[in-house]
């Protein structure tokens, strides 16, 4: 096999990525493929977004070209007259279908958001719904700073504090990628959560697919394919990732209703969710008292809910201050 080089220029236009993810695809099938090899094709990939689409898009149409080679194979023989070797005829077609598609996306590309981005926040105990021009839902939870703009072949994000839920509309043209400082989310049609506090990020995926990168500016990123129920959490010095029943992350969603669901929570974690959503802050005032355990669906700014479910169920004692709601034995 003659050696084909992807490109090391990063600053190609959509079609171009696309053919170069396709030699990528092309190179890894069909030659012995080495460490350096790897380490190469990642760097290209953390490079752009866009190149990580492509690549995972050029994979998928090279996989269901084998599959439909192994339902016709009679049918795909051909003769040594009819021209090109089989690989380069993959690349052509992986090309072709590539071009038709960022063709496609031309149309719609201009109407996602202008080149300047735009700023949203709520405040504490606020919520906030955007529809974006692309037909993308994203949904601020309390406290929360994000901003939208858009760059070459993308649509990006950036959510700065707080928690976003997010619907990604569809489009094989352009990525969507949400930029958490030095980590980034790169959507392929997806539902997806992301909670971003000082120190900690945490993405959790509903529905769908979606690339987590860490470390992106970093000489030696790290990365990881999330699939529905897959939860990610960050730190400064470490990178976890979890499986979680779906129903749990929905419970973990009724935010989006004004809600919080708690199932054998102890009373700190609940005082802990309670001060991300009010100004007057709710204190349990001994560790005994904090371990104790609650289910139920609460409102989301209504301390008085909880204190009159936990005086209740405990016969606790419930203190009024300014600012503050002390609840002890």
């Amino acid at each position: 096999m003659s050696e084909v080089q992807p490109e090391t220029r990063w600053n190609k236009n959509s079609v171009e990525i696309r053919a170069a993810a396709a030699v990528w695809i092309e190179r890894r099938a069909n030659s012995v493929w080495s460490e350096a090899d790897q380490s190469e094709l990642d760097a290209w990939i953390a490079a752009s977004p866009a190149h990580l689409v492509a690549y995972l898009r050029a994979d998928d149409i090279w996989k269901r070209a084998d599959r439909l080679r192994a339902l016709n194979r009679p049918f795909l023989m051909k003769s040594s007259a009819e021209g090109k070797s089989s690989s380069e005829s993959a690349i052509l077609k992986i090309a072709a279908v590539f071009i038709v598609t960022a063709l496609a996306g031309v149309g719609t590309a201009f109407y996602f958001v202008s080149p300047k981005q735009q700023t949203y926040s709520t405040t504490i105990g606020g919520r906030e719904t955007l529809m974006l021009s692309d037909g993308s839902r994203v949904e601020l939870n309390t406290d929360t700073s994000l901003r939208v703009g858009s760059s070459d072949g993308e649509r990006t994000v950036w959510l700065d504090k707080g928690e976003a839920y997010f619907e990604i509309a569809h489009n094989p043209a352009r990525a969507f990628v949400v930029m958490l400082g030095d980590r980034r989310v790169t959507d392929l049609g997806t539902k997806f959560d992301i909670r971003r506090d000082p120190g900690r990020t945490e993405v959790a995926l509903l529905e769908g697919k979606a690339r987590f990168d860490d470390a992106v500016n970093s000489a030696q990123p790290r990365h990881t394919i999330l699939t529905p129920g897959d939860v990610v959490m960050a730190t400064a010095n470490s990178l976890s990732l979890a499986q979680e029943p779906l129903r749990e992350l929905q419970n973990q969603l009724a935010w989006r209703s004004g809600l919080l669901v708690f199932e054998h929570a102890t009373l700190g974690d609940v005082a802990s969710q309670y001060n991300r959503y009010n100004r007057t802050k709710l204190i349990i005032a001994d560790a005994m008292t904090a371990q104790l355990t609650i289910s139920g669906t609460l409102p989301t700014t209504d301390i008085g809910a909880f204190t009159r479910m936990a005086t209740k169920l405990f016969d606790l004692r419930v203190e009024q201050h300014e600012g503050e709601v002390v609840v002890s034995r």
